[in-house]
């Protein structure tokens, strides 16, 4: 497995990092792509370190890790995380979709269960095979609908939505995650919580409320999901081609919810592949045995 780790970096403070260096200019910020073994990689924290300390802010704005396996990692994988890249809005609740938040954490807000079919805006699903609201909500197409009737899925939940040949997608069983699976704001942060406040946002006072970001619960592991997966093994693992996790990752802050991440089975991953399904991204989930 290769790990590139990219960091869009602020136009301003491009000068404070070592050169030479490979970060690409777009116009607006620097993008630079490494890995964890090069010193840039430890110079970003020690000022990233220093900029929190000092102003209260990140030294970079956003950062991505991609990760790629060999033909031979993919081929002998027994569980993928199955991401899903295309996401969009209005969410389900927007358009009127029912949610009961009374069997919500009290601390984190984990956990509201939506209690009737899922409303979404005509035209606003992107045309992929699979994607998910801001709220995490996940739609599929008709056509992934027929491939895994056709391939005798199972562990999969279709429901139908107002949406002409869309549907609901949820997973029947549940995986728990081991302490080994790493969850932050970013490579080097991992807040609990913030305290809200009142802030200036471009000559405007906006209110924050408090958010909670890990849960003592053990509900919301962080804001993101940092590294590769490791679940506890589980027979449901051979018993289900896709699963859900039971701990969640992001925050309850207005339509956004915490979500959990996905699963699925080297035949999900193959059908995905031979019929040609879009919005789907694999990597490699990893199973422990204690």
């Amino acid at each position: 497995m290769k790990e590139i780790i990219e960091f869009r970096i602020f136009k301003e403070h491009y000068d404070l990092l070592p050169k030479p260096n490979n970060a690409v200019y777009n116009g607006a910020i620097y993008i630079l792509h490494i890995t964890r073994d090069d010193d840039l990689y430890n110079k970003i924290c020690q000022i990233d370190k220093m900029f929190r300390e000092n102003y209260g802010n990140p030294f970079f704005l956003y950062t991505y890790t991609k990760r790629t396996y060999t033909k031979k990692e993919l081929d002998n994988a027994k569980l993928f995380h199955l991401k899903i890249k295309p996401v969009f809005e209005p969410t389900g609740e927007e358009c009127g979709t029912l949610y009961d938040e009374t069997v919500a954490c009290e601390i984190c807000g984990t956990g509201g269960k939506q209690i009737g079919p899922l409303l979404l805006k005509k035209g606003t699903i992107p045309k992929k095979d699979i994607a998910r609201t801001i709220g995490g909500e996940v739609v599929v197409s008709e056509k992934f609908v027929n491939a895994i009737n056709l391939s005798n899925m199972k562990g999969l939940q279709i429901t139908p939505t107002n949406v002409e040949k869309y549907y609901q997608l949820t997973a029947n069983e549940e995986l728990y995650l081991s302490k080994n699976t790493i969850a932050g704001d970013d490579p080097f942060t991992a807040s609990v919580s913030s305290n809200g406040g009142t802030f200036n946002v471009s000559g405007h006072q906006v209110n924050f409320e408090k958010e909670v970001y890990i849960c003592p619960k053990g509900d919301l592991l962080g804001l993101r999901l940092l590294s590769e997966p490791y679940v506890l093994n589980n027979q449901v693992i051979s018993q289900c081609d896709f699963l859900t996790s039971k701990q969640k990752f992001g925050v309850k802050r207005g339509l956004l919810r915490p979500e959990p991440i996905y699963f699925c089975s080297q035949k999900f991953r193959k059908m995905v592949e031979e019929e040609k399904l879009t919005g789907f991204e694999f990597e490699i989930a990893n199973i422990e045995t204690e």
